[in-house]
């Protein structure tokens, strides 16, 4: 005896079905065709597994499907050259020095930015290391205040890290 299942959905205006078809055997035919709303056929192809093999298949599909799925229209990010590296006493000491170096009425973002840049980080990495250091992220060339130190949970720090 044969058993056929027939699916169908839609898109992003292509209409996929999807037949399986069992024979006596056990064994599965799989048939996905793919059309747009010309009628022309964009996606087409058949898998046969013997029989025992849908459940292993069904699982690997999903999984590749999913993986797939999941990054389908997501923007890929890079990470900074130095991610997930420890910051050495010399990165510190030079990234310390050119946050003080910089005028305060310069915005602290656009630092930020150009630090990150150079120290191969993401600003999220350089703004989350200043305080660290002593020195205010919310005001570019600024040390911490002991009040503003105290609020980040960190010690005013005077002179060199």
């Amino acid at each position: 005896m044969t058993f056929t299942m027939e699916y169908t959905s839609t898109a992003r205006d292509t209409t996929y079905t999807l037949t399986v078809t069992a024979d006596a055997d056990g064994a599965l035919e799989i048939d996905l065709r793919g059309d747009d709303p010309a009628g022309s056929t964009v996606a087409e192809g058949t898998l046969a597994l013997p029989p025992g093999g849908a459940t292993e298949a069904a699982r690997l599909l999903h999984q590749s499907l999913t993986a797939i799925a999941a990054f389908e229209g997501r923007r890929v990010r890079r990470s900074a050259g130095n991610a997930n590296q420890r910051w050495t006493t010399d990165a510190d000491t030079t990234l310390r020095a050119a946050w003080l170096a910089h005028n305060p009425a310069t915005p602290a973002v656009e630092v930020i930015r150009a630090l990150a840049a150079t120290h191969q980080r993401s600003p999220a990495a350089i703004r989350a290391r200043l305080p660290r250091l002593g020195c205010d992220p919310d005001v570019t060339g600024r040390l911490l205040t002991e009040s503003t130190a105290s609020l980040l949970g960190r010690d005013a720090i005077a002179g060199e890290p």
